[in-house]
Parts: C-alpha cells; structure tokens; sequence
C-alpha cells in the first residue's frame, strides 16, 4: 500500500521550486514499530532514513478501513480530510525531542485557508488530504455549502438529512483510498524554510511518532445516518513514511562531517506546542469571563492561535461536514492580552470585525478565506439571513480560529518575535448566542492554545543539542 506518486508529480513537487546540481531520491519506509488495538494507544513509529537533505516534500501515506461497519457511506471530513486523524506528532533526534505537537490539523487549517483560497485548497491539497470545503451563495442571497464542487450528491430538498459521496469512500484494504500527509503539516513546517541536512547526524536515530485517534469521529463524517466511534479505523500495518531527500555529491557531504569537530551546525527553526485550558460557557445573553495564565518564559513567541474544541463527550455521530474538526464560535468575544506585564490593546476588543482581523495579522496580512457565518456566530446572526440547507447547518460556527501576531517586524527566527518575561494572561469573556446549529449556551469546550516559539537545533560530531 503506497500513495500514488504520479498523481504527486503530476502536481509538481516543492523540491523542484529551488533546483540543485545533486540528485532527488524517494524512500519508502514501514513502521519499526506499530501498537494498535490497546485502550488509549494507537501509535506507529518510523526510523527516519539519514540521507543528504530531508525536504518539505516527505509525507506519511495512510488509508482509513472499515472495522465494525460494512458500511461505505463515510468519507474523510471537509476542511482537513485525513489530516484530522492524527492525534499527536512527535520527532526525536537522538533521543530529544524537536517538536511534539498534538492535534496538528487545528493548527494547519487556517494556515491553509489564509495562503490559499477554497479553489485552490481543493484543487491541491484535495489530492492528498481529501479537503475540500467550498461554500457559496444561493440564488436568494443566502450562504450554503456549494454540493456542486464537491464529492457530495444530495436530494432535490436541501434541507433532508440525505447524502451520498461518489469519491472517496471507507471501504475494505482493497479499495479505499490512499492519503498522504506532508510532514510540514505535522508541526514540522520548517521544512518548508529550509531542508534538513540528516546525513549529518551520523549514527544517531532520528525517530518519528505518530498517534492516532481511535474515535474515528474526530476525523469522518456519515453520509447518511450516525457512526460510532469504532466503525473506522486507521490501517496501522500499512501505514509508511516517504520521505523525499536531496542528494548532496559524497565529497560535499564529506566536508561538512569534517566541519563539525570545529564548528557545530546551527539550524533555527520555529517550532509549536499546545496548552490546553477548559471554558464553560453560561445561558443565552449571559456573559461568562475567564483569564488564562500560559507559561512561555524566556521563550521567543512569534504566534497565538486560540481554538474551542468541543470534548470528547460532545462529539457528534452524524457531523456531516466537518467532524470534530472545529473552532467552535462562543458568541460575542470580548478580548484582552497581557504580555510582559503590559496590556497589548489600549482596551478589550468587542468589535466582532476586529477579532477576525487579528488572524489576519497572525497571518502576515492574508485572512481566512471562510464566509461569515462559518467563522462567527454572534448577535449579528439575526439580522442576516440563514439558508436551511443542511449542510450550511453543520459547518455554521464551526471555523472561529483566533490568532495573535507577537512578531515585531525584524523577521526571521531569533530577533524577529517577542521575548516573554511573564507568563501570558489572556482575559477572554464571552456571551452565547444560541442553542442550536450551533450550541453555545451552557456547554464546555477545550481550549487550546497553540504557541510559535523560536528554536534551536545544534548539531555537533559528537552530540546533539536542541535549545530556545
């Protein structure tokens, strides 16, 4: 089982975007080590092979299999399709690790959505990942789900629970899909700034950890009728790791190994990490204020994306867009800051426009590419016009991905971010709205809270060192 690789050159791999005059290799790699099946584990872990420069390019390749249903109605969800079934990412250099992030798809999507429009997510990263979130406007001015770009047929009324996919259906080994999932995408987007160079690591193991959900309802959505949580697997045996390398000529390479018993390899990379947090939120109209304290001490903090997930308990069984991939919107946010013992706005933010438009700066000035209603569900909803499709339903309020810009304009890794001396404290207030499609009222969320922070990775001849 392996992903297609001529559909991936087709589209035109990133590697050839800065050619070098040295080769381009594929390795395929199987698990050394797969625990499956185990309460609460379902871990593959990979040896990552160490030759001249690991690139942007490497991915994982998986397929999702039936388990307990022999049903073929379920399909990757929408906005981040095979993605959202990895629950933790993990790469360890010679036994320290280099990133560890969890829940990675919250993090990727709006990135994703802010570099690149609806069209284009579907029409690049749908081939990997099966993405493929595209919304509209009727013919009565009202936003929807647009069926017809995507793999959905639907009946003749919109507003009917009943769908059908004609791609990308769960089925046996034999016939579902294979997915490949960019290592960039995995908390390891400094690959995308510069190559690796792990032929430099020697005899020592660089290890890649992958966890997996086993409620397959954080990552597919039923078609038609409810799912539990064990119908779906991921196929663990099958799962591989292909890795894309540049190939350095043999006395280059030769070089630079003499190189580190004088002088070390520096290789600065920004790296993220999650802190979770809890809010409760009260009844419709009721106001409902929380501080949170994050430690990121004598860190250099270049990003803070604020996402509400819904709970384990909360998970729907007939989420028919999006899973559990959600940024829940709360309501009317109000917003306040303190960083270094200083309060960053003048005073709380309330205007619902100026929340939206900090992602946006978080973002290097490239906002979501999300309709209205998919990011904010506030006092507003009222006075705009609601489809009934079914689908609009499902996904409304679902995208409510707050980010913070801490850069300070100098750019690059260290010096181009804010040095915090104090843990962060972050005063978030908000005030449901509704109680249905979506839920705000009286309902518990996770907060996560993902922090970009500076990082250092030291390579020497005889040990290697990862500091920030």
């Amino acid at each position: 089982m392996s992903y297609n690789l001529n559909e991936f050159l087709q589209l035109g791999m990133d590697s050839e975007a800065t050619p070098v005059n040295s080769l381009v290799m594929n390795t395929i790699r199987t698990p050394v080590d797969v625990q499956s099946g185990r309460s609460g584990l379902s871990k593959v872990t990979f040896k990552v092979p160490k030759n001249g420069l690991l690139t942007a390019d490497s991915m994982i390749s998986l397929q999702f299999i039936q388990k307990n249903s022999t049903s073929s109605n379920v399909t990757p969800n929408f906005i981040s399709g095979a993605l959202g079934c990895i629950e933790r990412a993990r790469l360890v250099i010679d036994n320290k690790v280099l990133t560890d992030l969890e829940r990675p798809s919250l993090l990727e999507i709006p990135k994703t959505y802010s570099r690149k429009t609806q069209n284009e997510v579907a029409e690049f990263e749908y081939k990997f990942l099966a993405n493929q979130f595209q919304t509209g406007v009727s013919s009565t001015g009202e936003e929807e789900f647009d069926v017809e770009k995507t793999r959905y047929f639907i009946t003749d009324t919109p507003a009917n629970d009943v769908q059908n996919v004609i791609r990308y259906r769960v089925n046996d080994e034999n016939t579902s899909r294979v997915y490949g999932i960019h290592l960039k995408n995995l908390g390891m987007e400094f690959l995308e700034q510069d190559s690796l160079p792990v032929f430099l690591l020697g005899s020592r193991e660089m290890v890649l950890e992958l966890f997996f959900y086993k409620d397959c309802r954080e990552y597919l959505v039923p078609t038609v009728g409810t799912m539990a949580a064990d119908d779906y697997e991921v196929n663990y045996p099958n799962v591989e790791l292909v890795t894309t390398h540049v190939q350095l000529p043999d006395e280059i390479q030769a070089e630079q190994l003499s190189m580190l018993r004088t002088q070390p390899f520096m290789y600065p990379l920004l790296d993220n990490y999650l802190v979770k947090g809890t809010l409760t939120t009260g009844g419709v109209g009721a106001k409902t204020s929380t501080t949170y304290r994050v430690n990121a001490q004598n860190r250099e903090l270049h990003k803070l994306l604020m996402v509400n997930s819904d709970i384990s308990s909360n998970i729907a069984s007939n989420q028919r867009v999006v899973a559990n991939q959600k940024a829940n919107a709360t309501g009317n946010i109000e917003l306040q800051i303190k960083s270094n013992g200083l309060n960053m706005y003048e005073r709380p933010i309330t205007n619902q426009s100026l929340i939206f438009q900090q992602s946006t700066y978080a973002h290097n000035g490239m906002a979501l590419k999300f309709p209205y209603n998919a990011f904010n569900v506030n006092a507003r909803h009222a006075q705009i016009p609601q489809s009934t499709q079914h689908l609009y339903e499902q996904y409304r309020g679902s995208q409510h991905y707050l980010a913070i810009d801490f850069s300070n304009g100098n750019g690059g890794v260290y010096g181009g971010g804010s040095v915090q001396k104090q843990s962060l404290e972050i005063e978030y207030a908000t005030t449901p709205q509704t109680t249905a499609d979506p839920n705000q009222a009286n309902k518990q969320f996770d907060v996560n809270f993902y922090l970009t922070v500076s990082k250092m990775l030291t390579i020497g001849a005889n040990k290697v060192e990862i500091s920030f």
